[in-house]
């Protein structure tokens, strides 16, 4: 489940030290996913081969009048989590490490090649997480409409109009087309038209419609998201079956739009599932939240602002409503479906996660160790060659309750 970063090469970073920059822009490169991944408790104890979780649904038997009560034992439930490994990667030779170094009059290395390495991995580590966090474990991308073959190899894919998120696409990224293990580069990406283009790197597969796309090693292999939880209405969920009280409660919109009144009847068809328990977070995609912005019911928006990053938007934006006597917070992701909104509570939210997994405060994560160093030494057919290897990993999976989850689909997306 590894999120590839391209290697600095010495050619790029020679640009870098000749020229005198007036400062650098990383802020167009990802999204800023601080205010969700804040949200989501860590819990460093994930011991063994499965976390199993104790869940009290009702009380049981030994109620009475008139007469002592026979007992009967209480409704429990043991939900199980078994743990993933996801991991950012990235890659700097030795020549472009030294040859970046701030050094006496260098004016344009203003930038460490390590810092900037490092600053690469993580944000490209906390989106992996944050769309996992929206997804269904499966790890898919989207799924090829058609294919047009430009050159042996070289292939123009449109992805689906139902399955198309943009933030899943990245440029330079290596994913994997169906069950094949054939890696595919992004060389390029049209937004409008959904199509991407893919060079593929090495074997024979041939992408073809109906075959979806993962990253890289992904397949099947990735953490439980909301999609996972709300999409989930038969068999098991976390190794409990499907039914009472243990499923989240979803609503058809029909086509309607984003609404209070919509939001309303939500939280009255889960307030019996949830025994009073109500949602904490409304999250919203880009799409509906622009939809309830436009709407009568925006007067209804409470601004806040936000204590992470206020100056950037994605992921960061913040606002609450007042919501059958309580306020609500709202907020927008761009890994969340066009029509879709997901209710939450974040006290019933959590990624559980191996002792010792993480770096420190919010991080999720944290660098795999060599020793002292970070730094893995390269080699090709047991022959060292002169670049270090970087990993950031983390090790869990999330617990998301359905029985205090929500979810709003088919939402009108214009």
């Amino acid at each position: 489940m590894s999120t590839v970063v391209q290697q600095l090469s010495l050619s790029d970073l020679s640009e870098l030290y000749q020229i005198a920059y007036g400062g650098f822009e990383v802020d167009a490169a990802g999204w800023d996913n601080r205010q969700l991944i804040g949200t989501i408790r860590k819990n460093e104890k994930f011991n063994g081969n499965k976390l199993v979780i104790g869940q009290l649904l009702d009380y049981g038997g030994g109620q009475s009048s008139g007469g002592l009560p026979s007992s009967s034992t209480a409704y429990m439930i043991n939900p199980q989590l078994f743990a993933k490994s996801v991991y950012s990667t990235t890659v700097l030779d030795n020549q472009s490490m030294k040859a970046a170094r701030r050094a006496g009059t260098n004016l344009g290395a203003f930038e460490d090649a390590t810092e900037l390495s490092m600053q690469i991995l993580k944000q490209s580590f906390q989106e992996n997480i944050a769309r996992q966090f929206f997804g269904d474990g499966t790890g898919e991308l989207g799924e090829i409409a058609s294919v047009v073959t430009n050159a042996p190899g070289d292939y123009s894919v449109t992805i689906t109009a139902a399955s198309f998120i943009e933030a899943h696409w990245i440029r330079n990224d290596l994913l994997n087309v169906a069950s094949s293990t054939d890696l595919f580069l992004v060389s390029d990406i049209n937004l409008s038209t959904r199509v991407i283009r893919l060079l593929r790197q090495n074997g024979s597969h041939v992408p073809l419609a109906g075959e979806k796309i993962y990253k890289q090693k992904s397949k099947d292999n990735e953490m439980f998201g909301l999609k996972g939880v709300c999409d989930t209405t038969s068999g098991q969920l976390y190794g409990v079956d499907v039914g009472y009280r243990w499923q989240a409660t979803n609503i058809d919109a029909a086509g309607s739009g984003p609404s209070i009144k919509l939001f309303r009847q939500l939280d009255q068809e889960m307030r019996f599932n949830s025994r009073g328990v109500l949602p904490t977070d409304y999250i919203f995609s880009h799409t509906q939240l622009r939809l309830f912005e436009d709407s009568e019911d925006a007067k209804s928006i409470i601004w806040i602002e936000p204590t992470v990053a206020p100056e950037r938007e994605a992921g960061s934006q913040v606002a609450a409503v007042k919501l059958n006597g309580r306020t609500v917070r709202i907020q927008w992701s761009p890994y969340c479906p066009e029509d879709r909104i997901y209710a939450i509570n974040r006290n019933k939210v959590s990624l559980e996660l191996r002792p010792d997994s993480i770096d420190r405060g919010e991080d999720c994560g944290g660098f795999i160790e060599n020793g002292d160093s970070i730094f893995f030494p390269l080699h090709v057919s047991g022959t060292p060659i002169d670049s270090f290897a970087m990993f950031y990993s983390t090790y869990g999976n999330f617990f998301i309750n359905p029985t205090f989850t929500g979810c709003i689909d088919g939402l009108a997306t214009s």
